[in-house]
């Protein structure tokens, strides 16, 4: 029975509520934690690509007890919203005690996996103590392009099998794609599919260089022209870019901080090995949290979210900056800096300022 005296809220209005009390105040409200590289797939896009059996890798990882360590500080810290994610999550043996034990924290904990290591067992688990969401990825439709971008035999079926296992228990489910050359044909069927099982559905077509400098997903990635088309193709995701630039068009948010994003400010990622970041993807500098604690840390990452801008760039008063995706993460993986634009993404951002533009003024 509905509380007449308790109206609902949703996860955003609340968010919204709890970031207007902090009046601005830096805060750790959300932590993304990879508990490890290593995957037991092998996909042709994957910017760590780590094989399962790695033992380098494998050795490198934070144990069990070095994990909960962090989370508790976490938890002390005031982290809300956790995201576990690998690599795959699942290739430890010892994920769902570290799940549960985030769970059992009070934080509201996203998964990230490719669902092809779920079992029934995994799966009763976590609808024991659900998640507040998984998201799955899937690379194609079909059998065939699932695996020619996976190149691991088997995968979609098991893939299909874990996710049909979630399902059936009721588990709050998302998916999500890479769009490359290899899958792109394929994204309608995978929305449907989607949109058939009332599954939220996004994708991405940001194809990132390996995080060892290696270039070789950029081989598979889609042109400037076909990201922005597929944005225009989308009828929720194209308004979203409308509205930000009508809104938006004369902020400059690159104008003189090196950050003008939450990392660093309520938000900060922590690596397998225990290295805490500013975000996913911008990894440099790093606290290690090995040789220290989390509170330690999260002061380092002020110092850097303070720091401002020295090169002379075109992103300081660029009229696309808020349809463009440009950020330090960008920069580091391409020209090993946080500051220099990357042409393929300088590119997305300026087709898209031309067509919503265009769109305005017919």
């Amino acid at each position: 029975m509905e509380c007449l005296s308790c109206p609902d809220m949703t996860l955003a209005d609340w968010g919204q509520n709890l970031m207007a009390k902090l009046g601005g105040r830096r805060f750790p409200l959300s932590a993304s934690f990879e508990v490890t590289e290593r995957c037991n797939l092998d996909c042709v896009h994957c910017f760590i690509n780590h094989k399962g059996g790695c033992p380098w890798q494998k050795s490198g990882e934070l144990s069990l007890i070095e994990i909960k360590t962090i989370l508790d500080q976490m938890a002390e810290a005031g982290v809300i919203n956790l995201l576990l994610t690998g690599g795959e999550v699942f290739i430890r043996p010892d994920f769902v005690e570290i799940y549960r034990y985030a769970k059992r924290l009070g934080m509201l904990v996203m998964v990230f996996t490719n669902g092809t290591m779920i079992n029934e067992r995994i799966a009763d688990h976590l609808a024991d103590l659900p998640p507040y969401f998984i998201e799955v990825s899937t690379y194609g439709h079909t059998r065939e392009t699932y695996e020619h971008l996976t190149r691991v035999p088997g995968s979609f079926n098991r893939y299909r099998r874990g996710f049909e296992l979630m399902i059936d228990r009721g588990l709050s489910l998302g998916l999500k794609t890479v769009l490359m050359t290899i899958n792109r044909n394929e994204i309608s069927q995978m929305k449907s599919f989607a949109e058939s099982l009332d599954v939220p559905f996004r994708y991405d077509g940001m194809i990132w260089p390996r995080l060892d400098g290696g270039l070789q997903p950029l081989k598979v990635r889609l042109s400037p022209e076909e990201v922005v088309n597929l944005d225009m193709e989308d009828h929720h995701r194209w308004t979203n870019f409308i509205q930000m630039h009508r809104e938006k068009k004369d902020l400059y948010p690159r104008r003189e901080m090196v950050y003008s994003c939450g990392a660093g400010y309520y938000g900060f990622h922590v690596s397998a090995s225990g290295q805490m970041s500013m975000c996913m993807m911008a990894r440099q500098p790093a606290y290690d949290l090995r040789g220290g604690n989390l509170k330690e840390g999260w002061d380092f990452l002020e110092a850097v979210r303070n720091k401002k801008r020295i090169l002379d760039t075109p992103c300081q008063t660029c009229k696309a900056a808020m349809l463009c995706t440009q950020c330090p993460g960008w920069s580091q993986m391409v020209h090993g800096d946080d500051e220099t634009p990357v042409e393929y993404v300088c590119e997305i951002g300026h087709l898209r300022l031309q067509y919503t533009s265009s769109i305005q003024q017919s």
